[in-house]
C-alpha cells in the first residue's frame, strides 16, 4: 500500500456549524449529485475542528471493506478512520486540484440512494470538478484514493 505523501503536513478545517449545503457550496464544485443532502448525510458534530488528513492509495483493485480495514490497521498507535462527507468536502474545498489528479473517496459516510448504499467521492467530469456518489458494494480500481482522518479527533 502507498500513502500519498502530498498530504503530509496538510490541514483541513471543518466548521460544523455550517449546514451540509454550505459546505458543498464552499467547495465550488462544477457539478454535484442532487442526492447528496443533509437528510441522507446528517452531520452531528459541533464546533470548529482541524484535522491532518491522509490519502491512502492501494495501487490495486480493492473492495470497500478491505480498504476500510487497511485504513484502520495502518498505524495502530495513531489510528485512522475513513473520512466522512464533511472531511471530504473540507479537503475538496482546501485542496481542489487534487481531484483533478485522481478520484478521492470518503468511505466513512454511507447513504441509501436508489436501492443501494452509496459513498461520496470527488472526481472529474471532463475538466469539471464533481462531487458524486458511487455504489459501496462495487470495488475500486488501483487509481482511486481514500481520504482518512485521525480516529481520536473529535469536535469541541
Amino acid at each position: 500500500m502507498n500513502t500519498d505523501t502530498i498530504t503530509e503536513g496538510r490541514i483541513i478545517t471543518i466548521d460544523y456549524r455550517m449546514p451540509l449545503e454550505t459546505m458543498i457550496a464552499t467547495g465550488k464544485y462544477d457539478w454535484t449529485n442532487d442526492n447528496i443532502t443533509s437528510k441522507r448525510f446528517p452531520i452531528t458534530a459541533g464546533g470548529i475542528v482541524q484535522f491532518e488528513p491522509k490519502v491512502f492509495h492501494f495501487d490495486r483493485y480493492i473492495s470497500s471493506d478491505d480498504a476500510v480495514e487497511a485504513i484502520k490497521v495502518d498505524d495502530r498507535h495513531n489510528p485512522w478512520e475513513p473520512a466522512k462527507i464533511e472531511h471530504l468536502l473540507a479537503y475538496g474545498a482546501t485542496y481542489p486540484e487534487d481531484q483533478r489528479q485522481y478520484p478521492i473517496i470518503g468511505l466513512g459516510s454511507v447513504a441509501e440512494v436508489g436501492g443501494g448504499r452509496r459513498v461520496p467521492y470527488l472526481d472529474l467530469r471532463g475538466a469539471r470538478r464533481s462531487l458524486d456518489l458511487r455504489w459501496l458494494g462495487r470495488g475500486w480500481d488501483g487509481y482511486y484514493r481514500f481520504l482518512a482522518v485521525p480516529k481520536l479527533s473529535s469536535a469541541t
